[in-house]
């Protein structure tokens, strides 16, 4: 190719690369940041999944993030030294796809950290505030005994000390599972099928 070809392609290229950048954006929709709270073993995930599909949203669920740096263990030095690490970095991804557009599920036990620790729920009104996008809590709950049940049956490690009277004694006071989120909020009793519970769900989203 000519210098003269070479300087005609550099000349369309710049052409179109102008045209490119100076193409409206289609208007973003306003992203939703959706909740799924409650505590360990009464169904976020299974319902935070459907939602997700249901919803073409980010599913960011806490115990995939805890689990390689504290397999099977919540003990003392987890919920002080790795959680808050853990909290830092899910509300850091679900910023990053905030500021695209996406919704946002995220799958956490919220209630209790947030009872415990006011400081994240400043943190999550500020994310929402920051990405502009419009806040969803949901609470999820079960009766007592088909809470130990569901704990029973998926056989997790690390809900071995909260299975005996003893250790449910613990986890009730611990993770204060008579008490719901601070945030303004929409209740479901999981122990509804899984079916009502995601209608329920999205019809509370569709506000």
């Amino acid at each position: 190719m000519t210098f003269t070809g070479f300087a005609n392609l550099a000349l369309r290229l710049r052409f179109a690369t102008q045209i490119r950048y100076t193409l409206p954006m289609p208007a973003m929709k306003t992203p939703r940041l959706i909740l799924i709270s409650g505590p360990p073993g009464v169904g976020k995930s299974t319902l935070s999944r459907a939602l997700a599909q249901k919803l073409q949203a980010t599913h960011l669920d806490k115990d995939c993030i805890d689990e390689p740096f504290s397999p099977g263990d919540r003990g003392t030095r987890y919920t002080r030294i790795i959680e808050p690490k853990v909290l830092t970095a899910t509300l850091s991804l679900a910023e990053l796809n905030l500021r695209v557009g996406h919704a946002v599920l995220l799958d956490v036990p919220w209630t209790h950290i947030q009872l415990n620790t006011p400081s994240w729920t400043r943190k999550i009104k500020a994310l929402a505030k920051k990405t502009r996008s419009k806040l969803f809590v949901i609470e999820c709950f079960l009766t007592e005994s088909e809470h130990r049940t569901r704990l029973k049956k998926r056989g997790y490690l690390r809900d071995k000390v909260r299975i005996s009277d003893t250790g449910w004694k613990k986890f009730k006071k611990s993770d204060r599972l008579s008490e719901r989120n601070p945030l303004p909020h929409f209740t479901i009793d999981m122990g509804a099928s899984r079916e009502s519970c995601v209608k329920q769900a999205l019809t509370f989203l569709s506000r």
